[in-house]
């Protein structure tokens, strides 16, 4: 018998990005409403929020949504890679979700992220190494106070987003019959 814990890494955590897109969209599917309806889980997916945008909105303020969206249309250029994407997890697409983030696929047809666009990054709520890592790039645009500034709000993020996983984990934790799933949702390639 699977424990919930290895249910959970093995279906959430793994697969393709296409699959662990049709699992968030289940888990949105089924969860979203409850997840909804519960005020401290409301309130910490809010404070997500409100960080989210502010790190957001500083980091444009840097010019790194332009910065990082030149740099991956270049061969081998960028952190913003397909392998990236891969390390993408169904419960980071669905705090997206939740946070009303129309989570776009776009088929690999390079070695870019499929979650990037024009203008950057499809998600409000970024993965952990899109936030933990500054190429050098980023570091030789911003001076001292700009990245200490930068460092401080994705800590601040980084530190909600593991209050908001946690609160997720707990929920589906609780819903023991998701763990009766035998089969994953079917994947939508294109979406």
């Amino acid at each position: 018998m699977t424990t919930q814990s290895a249910f959970f890494v093995q279906t959430y955590y793994s697969g393709t990005v296409a699959e662990k897109l049709a699992w968030a969209r289940a888990l949105y599917a089924r969860h979203a409403l409850d997840l909804n309806a519960s005020a401290l889980f409301q309130e910490q997916l809010d404070r997500l929020q409100h960080q989210a945008q502010s790190l957001n909105g500083y980091m444009q303020s840097m010019g790194m949504n332009r910065l990082c969206s030149h740099c991956a249309t270049h061969p081998d250029g960028g952190c913003c890679s397909a392998f990236m994407a891969d390390n993408t997890d169904s419960i980071l697409l669905l705090i997206n979700l939740l946070l009303n983030i129309k989570v776009q696929y776009r088929n690999h047809v390079d070695e870019n992220c499929c979650f990037l666009g024009d203008q950057g990054c499809f998600f409000l709520v970024k993965p952990i190494f899109c936030l933990n890592y500054n190429c050098t790039h980023i570091l030789k645009s911003g001076d001292t106070e700009s990245l200490n500034g930068l460092y401080r709000l994705a800590a601040a993020v980084l530190s909600q987003q593991t209050r908001v996983e946690t609160l997720l984990l707990e929920a589906l934790t609780r819903h023991d019959r998701i763990i009766e799933l035998k089969d994953p949702p079917i994947p939508d390639p294109i979406s």
